[in-house]
């Protein structure tokens, strides 16, 4: 049986995390902005972009329970994008959603016609060479889970490479910034064993690792976009 949006989608508000990494992205650009999210999930980062003062908030979510749960933290929601096919936003937030799609080249080219000129494009993906699955294909293992790397509902996986061409196939994006997460290692730990100096400290080791060497480091792949115009 398929995960709750609440068990399923859960919000890294962790440092070196996709979620700490788009939130810092938002925090450059204006509160007026038009905001497209795709992929609600249970809304938590909506509603962190909420508190730091954004209101002009649309949601795209293909799960119904999903939709109904986040539904009031936006303006609208729909289950696709071709409802917001007459409309273009200031900013589109695509957090891990390509990874869960069979055709993510096509999906991200229409994502791409929503975006105003000068328009921002936040985009993270899950790095499938992440050296844990290397680990794993050593052993001859590849076992799928609930959540992770090899969550049961990607059908699409990316390397470091493979999520460039990606950025790639659209020449009216502007790659600003290219970044890597770690791996959210404290939803595996108890409070007191991650909440001190020095794991906090081991944290930002790891994040340097990623940076210098993403293709094995890298939990997931992110970057910041701008559309020509």
């Amino acid at each position: 049986m398929q995960l709750a949006p609440k068990e399923r989608y859960h919000f890294k508000a962790f440092y070196g995390s996709s979620h700490t990494w788009a939130l810092g992205q938002c925090e450059t650009l204006a509160k007026n902005f038009s905001v497209l999210d795709v992929g609600v999930g249970d809304g938590s980062f909506v509603m962190a972009l909420r508190n730091k003062g954004f209101s002009e908030l649309y949601g795209v979510e293909i799960d119904p329970r999903a939709r109904e749960a986040a539904g009031p933290l936006y303006i609208r929601i729909e289950p696709t994008l071709d409802a917001f096919a007459a409309q273009e936003f200031d900013l589109i937030l695509l957090l891990d959603v390509l990874e869960h799609l069979t055709e993510p080249f096509a999906f991200f080219e229409q994502v791409c016609k929503l975006l105003k000129p000068g328009g921002t494009l936040l985009v993270s993906v899950p790095n499938v060479a992440h050296w844990s699955v290397r680990f794993q294909l050593l052993l001859g293992m590849w076992h799928y889970t609930k959540r992770g790397l090899l969550d049961e509902t990607h059908y699409h996986f990316f390397t470091r490479q493979h999520f460039k061409q990606l950025l790639a196939s659209q020449p009216s994006l502007q790659l600003q910034s290219l970044d890597a997460s770690i791996s959210p290692a404290e939803f595996a730990l108890p409070r007191w064993a991650w909440h001190n100096p020095l794991f906090a400290m081991a944290s930002r080791v790891r994040q340097l690792g990623a940076r210098l060497w993403p293709g094995l480091l890298a939990y997931q792949h992110m970057a910041r976009l701008r559309k020509n115009g």
